[in-house]
């Protein structure tokens, strides 16, 4: 190995993936072993627990390749844990997180560091979503699901990216291990995402293809489905990261709206009843307002209530902005910090 050669760890979080982790192994390392002339590697498992034979399947692949190490979690602590465990373990100049599963066939890894090589980025993400990228065989509702999420969330972001939730992803391996990262959860790709966005990296994307053409058996197994509860979880929670101040002041701005239509009404109902009434300004004005609260009572109370409720959430989007912004000097700061 030449001196100039980087060192790559490849991270694989698994969780009972007996039915094909010996074989994803097998794929992966020899993909690894045919970019020898380029990088030396390390394979970093992360067992999140199985209750399957995962954790021995792996032991017996590494038996024999000192370049594969398994970390194992004494129980499923999801995936956002395992990955931070996984780049707090992992010693590559270069840290490439792949799909146990090889969802992703293995000739993305080695797409995904040319992109790093060529363009000096902190982050590479493989991105089905954006333009030459393609899914295969997944459930219609799934991956309509997915798209939707990421196009929403891609117009948060201030980066260029489609895919904003894919775990598949290269990171420079200092960038990665200095962030400090608190998702237990698939969320915590959002949260890089978005920590990179404070940091100021760069960030780029590589057509990928994501099949799940041979995924039947394992999946039927698993379980495994992006549910809506869990789908509008991850919504909020990246929405409310990026733009704190959206997250309040678009039904702020809605309800604020609505109250203005509705006293807009109820000012033309109370002028149009004064109307009516003999006596002074003030005793007709009085007398318009008893009579819209006798027509339209509701429209008193609608009007009342989401003006009072626009007004706390549009100040909270504000404090939220405000405090948005202290977080990511601050961040951007001790990170800064820690880096040098």
């Amino acid at each position: 190995m030449g001196d100039e050669q980087r060192l790559v760890t490849l991270l694989v979080p698994a969780y009972n993936e007996a039915l094909k982790i010996m074989s994803s192994l097998t794929d992966m390392y020899a993909y690894m072993q045919g970019l020898a002339d380029r990088y030396c590697f390390e394979l970093l498992v992360i067992d999140d627990g199985s209750t399957d034979e995962t954790a021995a399947i792996v032991e017996a692949f590494a038996a024999t390749r000192p370049e594969v190490r398994l970390l194992r979690q004494p129980v499923n602590m999801r995936l956002g844990q395992a990955l931070r465990d996984g780049f707090a373990a992992s010693l590559g100049d270069i840290v490439v997180v792949f799909d146990s599963d090889l969802s992703y066939s293995v000739d993305h890894i080695g797409r995904m560091l040319q992109k790093m090589d060529e363009q000096h980025v902190a982050v590479v993400v493989a991105s089905p979503y954006m333009k030459g990228g393609q899914t295969s065989a997944i459930p219609w509702n799934r991956a309509q699901m997915s798209k939707q999420i990421n196009r929403v969330l891609a117009i948060a972001s201030q980066y260029d990216v489609k895919t904003v939730t894919g775990m598949v992803r290269a990171y420079d391996g200092q960038f990665i291990r200095s962030l400090s990262l608190k998702s237990m959860g698939p969320e915590i790709n959002t949260e890089i995402l978005y920590k990179a966005q404070v940091m100021r990296a760069r960030v780029a994307e590589i057509p990928a293809h994501l099949d799940w053409s041979d995924q039947a058996e394992r999946m039927a197994k698993r379980k495994v489905s992006l549910k809506v509860t869990t789908t509008s979880k991850l919504l909020v929670f990246a929405s409310f990261l990026y733009r704190p101040i959206i997250f309040f002041m678009l039904p702020g701005l809605i309800l604020l709206a609505i109250s203005l239509w509705s006293g807009g009404s109820l000012f033309w109902t109370v002028w149009h009843e004064a109307g009516h009434e003999g006596g002074g300004l003030d005793t007709r004005l009085t007398e318009g307002f008893a009579a819209a609260w006798r027509l339209r009572p509701q429209t008193f109370i609608i009007a009342g209530f989401t003006f009072v409720v626009s007004v706390q959430l549009i100040s909270l989007g504000l404090l939220a902005a405000q405090a948005k912004r202290y977080f990511e000097e601050l961040f951007y700061a001790v990170t800064h910090h820690a880096e040098h």
